[in-house]
């Protein structure tokens, strides 16, 4: 088998996967806190609404 690539040894291999894994954690993290900070404004709005309708 003769590639224009050199062959990636196991531990640079892991190396990739960790670093790929802590960037798709770290999108999903920046998509959740971005989520939660919407769904908390928009609790704070109704509560505010709801109180000042009472």
């Amino acid at each position: 088998m003769n590639s224009a690539r050199p062959r990636l040894n196991s531990e640079h291999y892991r190396q990739m996967l960790v670093r790929d894994g802590e960037r798709r954690f770290r999108e999903w993290h920046t998509a959740f806190l971005n989520y939660q900070r919407q769904f908390l404004q928009e609790m704070k709005r109704l509560q505010l609404r709801s109180s000042s309708n009472g």
